[in-house]
Parts: C-alpha cells; structure tokens; sequence
C-alpha cells in the first residue's frame, strides 16, 4: 500500500529526512555551562551541587563528555555487569506484586484471599504459625503452586518446616514452588541482638536445611538478604547494601563449602533492599546491587550469567509518618517506581497507614493499587531499563557501587558482618549516619511533608488497631547491641504528640509588622515551623505600629511571641516592637530571620527562626516553656 506524503489537512508536515540538522547542534559541557550560569544570574552552578550521606556528589548538569567514558561498558539488559537487568527481556511481563501480612491477625484468610482476587501475585507471611493444621487454616483457599506465600525474613526453621509441608500436601509438582522462606539469622541478631547459638551455628543449622530443600524443592529460595533491618535503623544506602553483600558472602561461604555451586548458592538467596522516596538514588541503589554481585560471583569462581541475583524491593517503613499519613502515597508511588526502573523482581508497598498500627482495608486495598496502576497502566516494565543511558543516573549507579564496595572490603577485613556486629563497629557507623540524618531532619534540609513541613494540627488522627506481636520476640543470650528503629518523622511526632495532650494547646502570637505583602514570608515559615511541634500560630494580617503589636499579644492569652516582618521593617522599628511584648509579658521573643543578617542585637530576642535553624531545638524549648 502506497501512503500519501503528508496526510490531509496537514500541509505544515514536513519530512524528518528533510530537517535542519543545524537545529540539533550537538553543545558541549562549557556551552551548556555557560547558558546554565547565565540562566542562574548572580548564582553559580556549582553552588547547586549537593552531596548524598555517603558524599556522593550530585551535580548540576551531566553530560556524556564529561561522564559518559566510564559507562560504555554497561552494555546491553541480561549482560556484562548486569546493571541494566538480570535479563535482556527485562521484567516485560511485570514484577511480582506483593503484599504483607501477620498471620495472627483476625481475619487474615479473608485478606489474603482478597489481595490475590484483586492483583496480588505473592504473599508474605509475618509471624507465621508453626502448627500445620493453624498455618492451613490462614492460607485456605491459597493456590500456593500458584501464588507463592513468602515468609518474612527471621522465620524460624519450624515455620519453614510446617510452611513446606503444607506446601507439598498441596502441591504435585514441587518445582512449581517459588517460595522464599526468610532464613535470616542475621538480620535477627541485628534486630534483637539475641541468639539461641551463636551466629556461625545458627548458620551452620539453616546450611543443613537449605541443602535438603534445594534437593526436593529446586525454586524456593530460603535464605533473605534483609536490607530494611539496617534501613530502619537509619544506614545510607552504600550501607545498607555493603552489608546486605557482606551478608551474601557468608552465605556463599558457607554453602559451598558443603558441596554447593557458586551459582546453586546463589539462587538460594533472595536480596531485599529498601525504596525510598529518593527516586534516582533508589533506583541506582538496584543498579549497584547488580553490579557489585555480579563481581561477587565473579570472584568466587562462579558464572553471573546462571546465577542472577533475585531482588525484592519494599518502600522503606522510614520514610512512613503518622500525621498527615495520606501523604505516604505519595511516597509510596514514587519509590516504587523508583524500584520498577530500577528492575527489581517484586515489590512490597507499604500500605499509607502502617505507621499508625494493622492497616485496614482500604490501606491494602490502595498499597496493592498503587502496583497495579504502575504495572499495568503506565507500562512501565514494559520498557527494558528505562534509566538506561541517562548521565546523572548511570553516574550515580556507579558511585554508588564504588561505595556499597569499599563498605563490603571494610566489613570483610574485621571478619564480616558477624564480627562487625558483635564488636558494634558496625551498630557506631550506622550511629553516625542517623545523627547525620537527624541534623538534617531538625534544619529541614530534609523536608516531610505534612509532619516538618506544612503541617495541619487539626487533622483527625487515623486510629489503627496495634500490631500483634510475632515469633521474633528477642530469644537467647545477649550477643550484641541491638538496632534501634528509626522513623525519621517520630522525632517531630514525639513534639506533636505533647502538644495535642496538653490540658491546652500551645501557642505562639505572630507579631507581623506591616501589611501581607511585607510580612507573609516570614510569618508563613514561622507558622509551619511551630506548628510542626503541634503549637498553634495564632497569625494577624499586620500591624501598624509595635504598641498595637504588643496590645494584641496581651489580650491573645499567648506566653511566647515572634516577630514577622521584612529587615527594613526591623531595621526601623524591630527593637521598639521586641521591648513592646517583652512589657506586655511575653516569656520568650523569637524574631524570623537569621540572626547573622539581623539588624536587632541578639541580646533583645531569645531566639531566631530562619530556614536552615534547628528546629526541633526550637521547639524543644518553645515546649519546655509551654507544656509543664
């Protein structure tokens, strides 16, 4: 069939062949250096580099002159370094969607069956049961040759036991089985810092297991790689996966020493690392992981081609607030497709209200939704390493890699993951990582929405019934300083949580000199910034003169006042104003501004508040005055 030149009604269309080259004049890094500079104005393009906790630097611009050499050799999906995908048809037909739950939970059954009925393709069993006929019971109904149930990482062996043997009553042909069954003996001495045995005999008892698994049932994978235990105890990235690898290759010592393969060892092994609402760099974190097992298995004698690393993703439970917590689907969404770009293998969401306790229905109703409208609506699997080829991200693969690296060396010339724990060097480094995280936390340069940063203090709490209590109790002796959990809101929702159980709210007056226009800016951050700490802003839309100021303040019942205005207004009339509320009995005088650009001595103000203060110190002490 001959097609026309131009379609009907076009006549603007013109011949691709037939374009103006000149039009697509390939820049190099100093033209666009330049045109950024001068878009910029008085700012300097490097002043737009930041740095990631592990000091990885992300800059502005990327290019493939300036960093475009050292990734030619990605080469293609299923190949070389295998940062592209284990595979080179990628994750075409989908990820494994998968979905959480806690087996003593009433009514589990009925969930369970409702998530795969609605899109879920696998199940993970928290705290499962170690009686055939009670773990029977929870899983009525399931397929499992079908929709493999997954237990969570810390299983114990008699759940592991009792979850095959109800698998093989169910099930003829046992290679349909993808189970994984959580062995993690690690991850629950981290968690708890408690063990039965030690470390190595407790490895030394799941490698005896695992050997007569693998024998009968070829696809279940019964070891976790858990990277969300050194995520929720606040580590960056390049830990969480320099300790998941250290993990890995304890495994892999360990079970071919009794006869396995390299590549055999490898498939018993299931990584999971955390997503973040970090987009690149989650995405990245999944590129390096890749890359650096690959050269794992690389030097361990074995092919990385036959022994492709399995990867499961979960949203990270750090990132989850309690206030605001509708705000988590946003989160949720974007680490999720972060972990897609990524090529993880299946992916867990974390429902929008599972920092608030057990999430009701509508919580797992939306978690399995947000999977679902990513893989089968936007396509997005569909496309074999979307991020592929981009500058920024193939960079921060790399360097990200190098980092997770040289943390796995470090790990590996103490004695491994084990000796790291128990002599708590590695229990310090995650420390310092959180205090890093909690600095940022505290000057908003790590912003959360709805909890530090536009905060609503009359929203309704979402009330959740309390999580159950599982087998990975703490058990045994003490062998090493246990991981704390650290959700990065809680530190603010410890604040609010004072506040709104208060006899009376606490509140501050915004003395707002001048009209809206003037003052708005300042009294805007001030408002978000106490009522952060659940201390209600009582705002006005300017005042005339300090004496009007300071009547108002008298007659608003407020103990503590804050400035609001524009460093001309202060410069003309800010001290007058701060003297005003001060004889009016204000306790405490903030001023928004900071105080190195401030025109008013520091001796007449108790405090400032300015983008870049601490301002859970800030609200520490507005607290201390406020609530007794």
């Amino acid at each position: 069939m001959e097609y026309p030149a131009h379609m009907p009604g076009h006549d603007s269309y013109s011949n691709p062949v037939d374009r103006d080259d000149s039009l697509f004049e390939d820049h190099d890094y100093a033209s666009w250096e330049a045109a950024a500079n001068t878009a910029l104005g008085d700012q300097d393009l490097r002043s737009l580099t930041t740095q990631t906790l592990d000091g990885i630097k992300r800059e502005p611009l990327y290019t493939r002159e300036m960093h475009g050499a050292d990734h030619n050799g990605a080469g293609l999906p299923g190949s070389s370094t295998f940062a592209r995908g284990s595979s080179a048809a990628g994750n075409v037909l989908g990820w494994e969607i998968r979905q959480a739950h806690f087996a003593q939970r009433d009514g589990v059954n009925e969930r369970i069956l409702s998530d795969l009925q609605n899109g879920v393709t696998g199940i993970i069993l928290k705290g499962a049961p170690t009686e055939l006929e009670s773990l029977s019971s929870v899983l009525d109904g399931v397929y499992l040759d079908l929709a493999p149930v997954h237990l969570a990482p810390g299983s114990s062996l008699a759940q592991i036991h009792v979850l095959i043997a109800l698998c093989d009553r169910g099930c003829k042909d046992l290679s349909l089985l993808r189970n994984n069954l959580g062995l993690d003996p690690v991850g629950l001495l981290a968690r708890t810092g408690r063990s039965v045995f030690e470390l190595q005999a407790e490895v030394a008892q799941c490698v005896d297991a695992v050997t007569q698994i693998s024998k009968s049932h070829p696809n279940i994978r019964s070891i976790a790689l858990d990277g969300s235990t050194w995520a929720d105890a606040g580590a960056s990235d390049a830990q969480e996966l320099g300790a998941v690898l250290s993990t890995g290759v304890m495994w892999l010592r360990a079970l071919t020493a009794v006869g396995l393969s390299v590549e055999e060892a490898s498939r018993q092994l299931e990584l999971t690392l955390t997503a973040g609402p970090d987009q690149f760099l989650t995405t990245a974190k999944f590129r390096a992981a890749r890359i650096c097992w690959t050269r794992i298995v690389s030097a361990s004698g074995g092919d990385p081609a036959t022994a492709p690393l399995s990867i499961h993703a979960t949203t990270t439970r750090s990132m989850m607030t309690r206030n605001d917590p509708w705000v988590n689907m946003l989160r949720t969404t974007t680490a999720c497709f972060a972990a897609a770009l990524g090529g993880a293998d299946a992916i867990t969401v974390e429902p929008f209200d599972s920092a608030a306790g057990l999430s009701d229905d509508t919580g797992l109703r939306l978690a399995r939704n947000t999977q679902l409208i990513l893989q089968e609506e936007t396509k997005v699997s569909s496309v074999i390493d979307p991020a592929g080829g981009s500058w920024y991200l193939e960079e921060l693969t790399t360097e990200l890699a190098r980092s997770s690296w040289k943390i796995l060396q470090g790990l590996e010339e103490i004695g491994g993951i084990e000796e790291a724990l128990v002599t708590g060097s590695w229990q310090a480094s995650i420390a310092e990582t959180r205090k890093a995280r909690l600095a940022a936390l505290a000057d908003c340069s790590t912003s959360i929405t709805g909890t530090s940063e536009f905060p609503d203090i009359t929203e309704a709490k979402v009330q959740r019934q309390a999580i159950p209590n599982d087998s990975m109790q703490p058990v045994g002796e003490q062998r090493c300083e246990p991981l704390p959990s650290f959700r990065w809101s809680a530190p603010f929702e410890q604040l609010r949580d004072a506040a709104d159980s208060a006899a009376t709210r606490p509140s501050v007056f915004l003395a707002n000199l001048g009209d809206v226009v003037t003052h708005t800016a300042r009294s805007t951050f001030a408002k978000n910034l106490f009522e952060a700490g659940g201390v209600k802003a009582l705002s006005h839309d300017g005042f005339e003169n300090p004496i009007r100021a300071a009547e108002t303040f008298a007659s608003s019942g407020c103990r503590i006042a804050c400035i609001c205005s524009s460093d001309d207004v202060y410069a003309e009339s800010g001290l007058e104003t701060a003297t005003a509320l001060r004889a009016a009995g204000a306790e405490l005088i903030y001023l928004a501004g900071s105080p190195n650009a401030s025109v008013i001595d520091a001796a007449d103000i108790d405090g400032f508040v300015y983008r870049g203060c601490n301002v859970l110190d800030v609200l520490a002490t507005v607290h201390k005055t406020l609530i007794r």
